[in-house]
């Protein structure tokens, strides 16, 4: 049986190019979307003309809505039933011109019911930008979604749900900026390029758990130990 070790409403930062998504048009509102690939994958081949297995799109919202994440969070079984479970909603925040908005994330392998889920959006108080022209562009992205953590070994955990995902345990926050700075120093000098970063944390039991999330296909579980030392060394031992 897998070893999960705790779980919950996990926040997930990040940095992601993003552009309007074609669909807007159709849909008569801003409509965001990244790279179904992470960055690695595919850098120069955006706007993404490949959507076989995925749709990573972003809704930011017009209006400011309290308790925001709260209202997406208690209707998403709902969402879910009315639609099919091949959709994911998180909740959350994006950068656009430069600002922060409250946004809706939504990875879905079908479009054709994205209109039926703003109308329930609507619904629910939300009012989603107009259409306009969105270059390309680097947003910082913040999402809750709800993570299962398997414990694989000492401090390291992989996404029941996205194998392809894992979280290495530290002991404390880190400022995003020097976050970001510090996994592309680890990038360009371990030769650990083959993974997408994420800032994560996770509320359980009255306290925080700190986490530096990697997604790739290619890991090699066996330099796990190496990472975990850079990481030390990056973000711990300098403090």
């Amino acid at each position: 049986m897998e070893n999960i070790k705790m779980s919950g409403f996990a926040c997930f930062t990040f940095n992601q190019i993003v552009a309007r998504s074609p669909i807007s048009k159709d849909i008569n509102c801003l409509i965001l979307e990244s790279d179904p690939n992470p960055n690695y994958y595919a850098k120069g081949n955006f706007p993404p003309n490949k959507h076989i297995y995925d749709w990573h799109l972003y809704l930011p919202i017009k209006n400011k809505v309290n308790c925001f994440q709260d209202i997406v969070i208690r209707n998403l079984a709902r969402l879910h039933d009315l639609f099919n479970l091949s959709l994911h909603i998180s909740p959350g925040q994006m950068t656009l011109n430069n600002e922060y908005h409250q946004a809706i994330r939504i990875n879905t392998k079908d479009i054709n019911h994205i209109p039926l889920v703003i109308e329930e959006l609507e619904k629910m108080g939300f009012k989603l930008m107009a259409d306009k022209r969105i270059k390309e562009y680097k947003s910082e992205l913040y999402f809750k979604k709800y993570t299962e953590f398997i414990e694989i070994e000492e401090g390291v955990y992989q996404d029941s749900l996205v194998p392809e995902r894992f979280f290495f345990s530290i002991p404390n926050s880190i400022e995003f900026d020097r976050f970001t700075k510090g996994m592309e120093q680890i990038k360009n000098s371990c030769n650990f390029h083959l993974f997408d970063t994420y800032l994560v944390y996770l509320f359980v039991k009255g306290r925080v758990e700190n986490l530096i999330g990697i997604y790739s296909n290619h890991c090699d579980k066996n330099r796990f130990g190496e990472l975990k030392e850079q990481i030390k060394e990056v973000f711990l031992d300098n403090n």
